[in-house]
């Protein structure tokens, strides 16, 4: 399925815009949601694996989605930078709020307000969908922005125990790849 998502089909070499974020979107939910994953099963003891190799794992996966988003901005076209575009305005969302939770844990000297991470991540998936259906006016949309603000309150439900990984991880591949990918295989929604 990932080589069906990212790479540019025979009879149109430049994607739709649609088709250019469901590529993005499909790359984002994988690598967010395996690392995700890849987080629970350390953190939980399900992998047998010592907390620090977390240290390796965030910035492989963030240099992974980079590398393949910017081949996807290539063969993209001018829809697939724009796309980009618009990614890249997300992960700076999400860095803007992960340095603002650390400047509070620095403040209060109390790290464990960085667990908010995981329902802020959600949420922004949810303001992003919502957005995406208005201004592209398809309804259908609202449906991963609901399932991503529920999944914001599950993670709120598990914060600060490994669970909220898990729950980060099935959201994102519910609420950010199925879509992604649905967007990416260019049918009509």
């Amino acid at each position: 399925m990932t080589a069906a998502v990212l790479a540019p089909s025979p009879d149109q070499v430049s994607p739709t815009l649609a088709v250019a974020a469901g590529r993005v979107l499909a790359l984002a939910g994988t690598a967010f949601g395996l690392a995700n994953l890849f987080q629970y099963g350390v953190q939980s003891g399900l992998l047998h694996l010592h907390p620090a190799v977390l240290s390796l794992s965030w910035p492989i996966t963030v240099g992974v989605f980079l590398f393949a988003l910017a081949r996807l901005r290539r063969i993209g076209g001018d829809n697939g930078r724009r796309a980009a575009v618009w990614s890249r305005f997300g992960i700076a969302a999400m860095i803007g709020a992960a340095l603002i939770l650390l400047a509070v844990s620095f403040v209060r000297q109390e790290f464990t307000t960085m667990f908010w991470m995981t329902p802020i991540g959600i949420g922004l998936y949810a303001v992003a969908w919502t957005t995406a259906a208005v201004r592209g006016r398809r309804g259908w949309m609202m449906a991963p922005a609901l399932g991503a603000v529920c999944a914001v309150g599950g993670a709120v439900s598990v914060l600060g125990t490994p669970q909220q990984y898990l729950v980060y991880a099935v959201a994102l591949f519910a609420f950010v790849l199925i879509p992604g990918a649905w967007l990416a295989s260019g049918r009509k929604a």
